[in-house]
């Protein structure tokens, strides 16, 4: 059974599906070739009203390989992190409520890189990875180079309360808070989409083993 990808471009959801979705807001292309895929961002700055694309392929697999061909691929690694009072970590990161991730080092596992990458980014210790949260992907450009950054995501607890982080400056991280479930509509609507539909999932499940 194919699968079905997602990335977000310019904060847009893009799927590479099989199947017609019943979402007439979105805009569907089917059987897209490598000039539509190249041409994505320009078509999304085109179309600001569109809450999404579908790219409708027989072999989805090919279509996100032959899309993934076009980028500098990026592995990151990141959690959501809930204390023992039941909120949640976020922090505030170039003006935008943001969780807490960063590239993985060489080497490095990805579990211990999602661990050391809330340490660093917000001061808070004492955590243990849950569960696996699945990925997200995203693209950027980096000095004129087209980049695709695939993050692992983790369900993580801290051992403590409220306990009070301390943002790194150096990553433009500027506050680390503990908020609470659902996600405060502030709070929404001054974060990324993909970071939002994440947060959304986490909060959904339990901490249960």
């Amino acid at each position: 059974m194919a699968r079905m990808y997602e990335v977000y471009i310019m904060n847009r959801p893009v799927f590479f599906q099989e199947n017609t979705p019943n979402d007439a807001r979105s805009l569907i292309l089917r059987e897209p070739d490598k000039s539509t895929l190249d041409a994505l961002p320009n078509l999304i700055r085109q179309h600001q009203d569109l809450e999404g694309i579908v790219l409708l392929s027989s072999d989805p697999d090919a279509l996100w390989m032959n899309f993934c061909y076009g980028y500098r691929e990026i592995l990151a690694a990141g959690c959501v992190v809930r204390n023992r009072e039941g909120t949640y970590l976020w922090i505030e990161r170039n003006g935008k409520w943001d969780l807490p991730k960063g590239k993985v080092e060489p080497e490095e596992k990805i579990e211990d890189a999602a661990i050391r990458e809330v340490e660093e980014e917000t001061g808070i210790g004492q955590l243990s990875l849950v569960r696996d949260l699945g990925k997200t992907h995203h693209t950027y450009e980096e000095n004129g180079v087209p980049m695709l950054k695939t993050t692992f995501w983790f369900l993580a607890e801290h051992a403590g309360g409220n306990t009070t982080g301390a943002p790194q400056a150096i990553e433009g991280i500027t506050g680390v808070h503990w908020l609470p479930s659902p996600t405060p509509e502030a709070v929404r609507t001054e974060a990324y989409p993909s970071i939002l539909a994440l947060m959304d999932r986490a909060t959904a499940t339990t901490f249960e083993e």
